[in-house]
């Protein structure tokens, strides 16, 4: 019974002695890995850095050095700047139609087809739903809440959402575009003058001091498109996307 109790003691030591140096839950790096982020020879031939590295700036996986991203975001603005710019929550559907509405957008009630639009007079032909009636009858879509279900509002948005989303605001660039110095949230600006967007217009849609790049960036869709109408209508969708995918 000595014997035994002797020997497995023993065995334990050993183990310890042969494999503790070898543990992979230090929170020090093993000298084995001691030059893994400087140079690239020896991560080639130790792939497994430290996990304290790889959380306090390694630079992989997106993870950036802590005083660099502290500078980063400071160059950003104010801390709840850098926290509004780095959300992902989608715009609720409530606001994205108060948006809309302030935009000079008509919205009508859902109807319960849900199809928004009907046959015009050309033997049978569907006419395009307005921007409006995509926004009343895309309310699943974009993720709206349930009320009797206890659904609530979804908070990332879907790719349906998104389509769905930019759909509706290809559809209201015409009536944004024609109706924008007489709406509640930009009366008197105009959006588009000699065939070009302005800088005015650009701020209205995307509720912040628009910058030349933005202007260069819009005018250049607008030169690239099959016609000058086209372009300013995809343009105005693209700028409204951009800004209003997150709160």
């Amino acid at each position: 019974m000595r014997t035994i109790t002797s020997l497995l003691a023993s065995t334990v030591a050993a183990t310890c002695i042969a494999g503790c140096e070898q543990s992979s839950d230090s929170l020090v790096p093993h000298d084995t890995y001691s030059n893994y982020w400087t140079s690239p020879a020896a991560a080639s031939h130790n792939p497994a850095p430290s996990h304290v590295q790889e959380l306090t700036g390694s630079g992989q996986n997106g993870i950036t050095d802590l005083v660099t991203a502290a500078a980063m975001s400071a160059a950003m603005g104010t801390p709840d700047q850098v926290a509004r710019m780095h959300g992902t929550q989608k715009i609720q559907y409530a606001m994205l139609g108060s948006f809309l509405k302030d935009l000079g957008v008509t919205i009508p009630a859902a109807t319960t087809s849900g199809s928004g639009g009907g046959k015009g007079s050309g033997g049978g032909t569907t006419a395009a739903p307005s921007a409006g009636s995509l926004y009343a009858n895309g309310s699943s879509a974009l993720g709206a809440p349930i009320y009797p279900n206890r659904t609530p509002e979804m908070i990332v948005p879907s790719t349906a959402a998104l389509a769905k989303e930019f759909d509706i605001f290809m559809a209201a660039a015409p009536a944004i575009i024609a109706g924008i110095a007489n709406s509640t949230r930009c009366p008197g600006v105009a959006l588009v003058t000699s065939g070009e967007l302005t800088a005015d217009g650009i701020s209205c849609l995307i509720g912040k001091p628009s910058t030349p790049d933005h202007l260069t960036l819009a005018n250049q869709i607008v030169s690239s498109a099959s016609d000058p109408t086209t372009g300013q209508e995809i343009a105005v969708a693209t700028l409204l996307a951009a800004a209003h995918i997150s709160e």
